[in-house]
């Protein structure tokens, strides 16, 4: 009974010692990539829906902010939800959508296109164990998933019998992130290595309502996706 108590008192105090706020600031590097699919429908018979994809790869710089709370479920196991804010800068994903003639309502026509982030917020959730240790009384490791909003530019356009036409428009994404941690250091100021990956669809149609030859429906969908390292400072209060 005595050990009982001795234990509970020790988990009690240990958890109030890691309970409670904190902030972080990170940078990393992703390696990003994206798909675009242009599809070209008409009802005029016979009807058609023609498609094509082209695809990109490039490299993202990320640095991040995030303020959250945490609190423990367990001895050593916590979770923590947090709000984080994003910029994006380095490369943009761009390619150029190669199939098709451009002869035609029913081809999908060429022409480029690129996707390009700039920033963005999120909610996340972390699910955490402190194993003590070579990571130091405050160091642990972690799962965290959460939601995003990304502000991101993307540029179309089309190439057809020598005429080319660009169209620019801002957009939201809102990818779904997972990824795994570890940090080390002390209960209050900590250092962090995180890798994470995230995936986001974005879709919209422009054109016609495709009854008539001369108006086609054009459907646009981007696919982007992302896996990143990066390294951080964590502080708790």
């Amino acid at each position: 009974m005595l050990a009982a108590c001795i234990l509970l008192l020790t988990a009690t105090q240990y958890a109030g010692a890691q309970e409670g706020p904190y902030v972080g600031v990170a940078a990393g590097l992703s390696q990003a990539s994206a798909d675009y699919t242009k599809g070209i429908g008409l009802d005029v018979p016979p009807a058609s829906h023609e498609t094509a994809t082209s695809d990109a790869q490039d490299e993202v710089g990320r640095v991040r902010a995030s303020l959250g709370y945490r609190t423990f479920v367990a001895r050593r196991l916590y979770l923590a939800g947090e709000f984080e804010a994003a910029l994006h800068g380095g490369g943009r994903k761009a390619g150029y959508l190669r199939e098709g003639t451009g002869v035609g309502d029913r081809d999908v026509w060429p022409g480029p296109w690129s996707v390009k982030k700039k920033g963005g917020v999120g909610m996340n959730v972390r699910l955490g164990h402190m194993p003590g240790g070579l990571l130091g009384e405050g160091g642990s490791v972690y799962v965290v998933t959460g939601v995003h909003w990304e502000h991101a530019t993307v540029r179309r356009g089309s190439d057809v019998d020598g005429v080319s036409t660009r169209i620019v428009a801002d957009h939201t994404l809102r990818p779904w992130a997972v990824g795994v941690g570890v940090e080390w250091g002390n209960l209050v100021n900590r250092f962090g290595l995180e890798v994470r990956y995230s995936a986001a669809a974005l879709e919209f149609r422009t054109g016609g309502d495709g009854s008539a030859l001369g108006m086609p429906r054009v459907d646009h969908r981007f696919d982007v996706r992302e896996v990143g390292v990066q390294v951080g400072y964590i502080r708790s209060f």
